[in-house]
């Protein structure tokens, strides 16, 4: 009686079936009766397990293209962002250039270094830009120096600034914050000044805010030289910005010091962070933002490129850089390879701890 309960429940629980002839009624089952056990108890549960990985793919994908928009925005819209705007006419006269609202940006020139004593590699070029630019107040940016400005004025970036792993971090950082409170022009220490920059055809422009960009290869700008006004909107998207880009590359800067140094504080950090100043912007190009051809600066000044941070990882990833669409194809296998190799693993332990459960 109790077999027979046992049979009506599994009937009533997983449809009719027909049960082969069998006199003893339980040494075999149906093959209906199987294929009705395997459904339940089997290929349903891969099937969910399929739909749990496309599930789990698509949030993955999702994150990694969010993370990753500022650079896919950077790589399709540079020459929407960062096109070429400004030409410097090399034989007019100042006054051929009004300025209808005065000084617009102050004249002071920054540059930096660890300590005042200058080391021999620079001391030619340091020299030439304070002569090219002796009507200007000069101001040398050391680390002792710098630490305490920021200390009076942005005192909560210093545990950011003691916490770079690279001196050229700080380096980088500074300029920001000194163009951003002070305004001015920045050079770095191995640009040899050949004249004096005309700041007079840049503050003949409409506008009261202006920073000057020199544009880079493959995309956006790059920060060995830097003019602008204070308090300008795109310096201050840069500042505000370097805490939380710190805390995206300090994990892994040690293993990939260039990329590291670039994301963080270098060219690559300032493209991203004038990029997201330039979409909030009600037209583009924006009057408030100039970028110059590199080749238009040489009359004033000539960049011997000495680029002392630079380690071994640099020479690959420079190759890549110039080459946006190779990194970009790179990227692409690596996403795909991961990915792969991501539903092997889940799939493996998956199916594993279903058969133990069984």
């Amino acid at each position: 009686m109790a077999l027979q309960d046992i049979i009506q429940h599994l009937r009533a629980r997983f449809g009719k079936y027909e049960r082969l002839y069998d006199e003893e009624h339980f040494e075999s089952e149906s093959s209906s009766y199987k294929r009705c056990v395997n459904n339940r108890f089997g290929f349903p549960r891969f099937r969910k397990l399929t739909v749990y990985l496309i599930l789990i793919n698509l949030i993955l994908l999702g994150l990694l293209i969010h993370s990753l928009h500022p650079l896919i925005t950077l790589l399709l819209r540079n020459n929407e962002l960062f096109a070429i705007n400004f030409f410097v006419d090399h034989a007019a006269h100042p006054e051929a250039f009004p300025r209808p609202d005065g000084r617009k940006i102050p004249r002071i020139l920054h540059q930096t270094a660890p300590n005042d004593t200058i080391p021999e590699i620079w001391a030619t070029s340091q020299q030439s830009c304070k002569e090219a630019y002796s009507d200007f107040e000069y101001k040398l940016w050391t680390d002792e120096g710098a630490r305490e400005f920021l200390e009076a004025e942005f005192p909560w970036y210093l545990d950011t600034w003691d916490n770079y792993p690279f001196p050229i971090q700080r380096a980088d950082a500074i300029r920001y914050f000194v163009l951003y409170f002070y305004g001015g022009i920045y050079m770095d220490m191995d640009t040899y000044c050949n004249s004096s920059f005309p700041i007079d055809q840049l503050e003949s422009l409409p506008g009261n805010d202006h920073a000057l960009f020199k544009s880079t290869l493959p995309t956006g700008i790059t920060n060995d030289f830097l003019i602008s006004t204070a308090k300008h909107p795109a310096f201050a998207s840069a500042v505000s910005r370097l805490a939380t880009f710190h805390q995206t590359t300090r994990l892994w800067a040690r293993l990939q010091p260039y990329a590291a140094i670039m994301l963080s504080t270098g060219p690559l950090f300032l493209t991203l962070a004038v990029q997201q100043y330039l979409l909030g912007q009600p037209i583009l190009p924006s009057p408030t933002i100039q970028i110059m051809d590199p080749a238009n600066l040489l009359p004033y000044m000539t960049d011997f490129e000495t680029a002392t941070w630079h380690q071994g990882d640099a020479q690959v990833l420079k190759w890549l850089g110039d080459r946006p669409w190779t990194w970009f194809s790179l990227g692409f296998v690596g996403v795909t390879a991961g990915l792969y190799t991501f539903n092997c693993v889940l799939s493996r332990t998956f199916t594993t701890l279903y058969r133990k459960l069984l």
